[in-house]
């Protein structure tokens, strides 16, 4: 006796998203290391003639990807400016933290600015400066 076939009634969080992407075809790398691109991916994915494409690449796996210049500029911008956020509110949160010290003289913040840092010291040194002056290392 078989028992007869049913459908899966199993449920992945992510079956409602769209699929990511789609292979296209294949290219052949020609002698001057130009690659044609497959119409279909060409008119979906909206690449015109002198459209600049950032190359990345996977030296274990050899994967290749490209990425039109203009999304990965706005991905790099946004990037920046969440960055940028996140390091005024940590300049914010760790700055009430900080005692004034002898070492930095005249800056009441107690946070060795870049100015105070470029003595020409090598970084260990001024890692050992720092040290000195909190009295413990930056993972304590």
């Amino acid at each position: 006796m078989t028992t007869p076939k049913t459908e899966s009634t199993t449920s992945f969080p992510w079956q409602h998203l769209p699929s990511p992407g789609k292979m296209y075809g294949t290219a052949t790398l020609g002698e001057r290391g130009q690659l044609s691109i497959p119409a279909d991916a060409r008119r979906e994915l909206h690449l015109d003639p002198g459209d600049k494409v950032v190359v990345f690449g996977n030296k274990l796996t050899g994967g290749i990807t490209l990425l039109k210049a203009d999304v990965f500029e706005d991905f790099a911008d946004f990037f920046m400016t969440k960055l940028n956020k996140l390091g005024e509110h940590a300049q914010a949160f760790f700055g009430q933290f900080t005692e004034p010290s002898a070492a930095s003289a005249g800056d009441d913040s107690g946070v060795r600015t870049g100015d105070q840092a470029a003595s020409g010291a090598s970084p260990e040194a001024e890692a050992a400066a720092w040290v000195a002056e909190v009295g413990q290392t930056p993972a304590n």
